[in-house]
């Protein structure tokens, strides 16, 4: 009987130890699997990461704001925040015509309007120029004032825009410090091969573009 126990205890032990075996050896096999932890910690880490990526989108802002021109801004940011990157409106924006809260594209132009009667004003400004012009008594008046404004513009001399310093590029109408370095900038991206080309520059839209146009040279 003893040894019969004996066998039997031994037999038991031994079962013990094959199922503890077992189990050990199943949870080292979890670990490397395809659907096992390590590859679902991968792609944890993967969708982390990819999260943690801001998408941006590219737009062009114009019209009624201090700084025109082109921005990236956050995917999800609204047309009030894209304004916001260029400088906020000018005291003449119209505001009530731009639906601020819509969301911004890729590609999407912002165009800020004038206030109404900011374009009257300057339509009353160019009806009254021309009418000075066909009143004869003024005409000599209109030619003596036009060159008068030749005199002092011919202090301003051409520049070349492809190779002028920023303190010469100072030297052009409208053209502050600031501006001159942009252009500077937009330059050693690409070299300008006309006037227009003077749009690419953050801050530089169709008005100013008018008043630079006389004064600069594409070398």
């Amino acid at each position: 009987m003893q040894a019969k126990a004996k066998k039997l205890i031994f037999i038991a032990v031994l079962l013990t130890g094959c199922i503890i075996t077992s189990l050990i050896s199943t949870n080292d096999k979890a670990k490397t699997l395809p659907g096992g932890s390590s590859l679902l910690q991968s792609a944890q880490s993967a969708v982390t990461s990819k999260a943690a990526q801001v998408k941006t989108v590219r737009v062009q802002v114009s019209g009624a704001v201090l700084e025109p021109g082109i921005y990236d801004v956050p995917a999800s940011c609204r047309v009030e925040e894209a304004i916001a990157a260029a400088g906020g409106l000018t005291e003449n924006a119209d505001s009530e015509r731009v639906n601020l809260v819509r969301k911004v594209r890729d590609g999407m132009q912002i165009r800020v309007p004038v206030q109404k009667a900011a374009r009257k004003s300057s339509t009353r400004g160019r009806k009254s120029q021309v009418n000075a012009g066909l009143d004869g008594s003024t005409t000599k008046k209109s030619g003596s004032n036009r060159a008068g404004a030749g005199k002092n513009n011919s202090a301003v001399q051409s520049v070349r825009i492809n190779s002028a310093s920023v303190s010469e590029l100072q030297q052009l109408p409208g053209i502050g410090p600031a501006l001159a370095q942009r252009i500077v900038e937009t330059r050693n991206s690409g070299r300008f091969s006309s006037a227009e080309d003077l749009l690419r520059v953050p801050g530089i839209g169709k008005a100013k573009l008018a008043k630079l146009r006389d004064y600069v040279e594409v070398d």
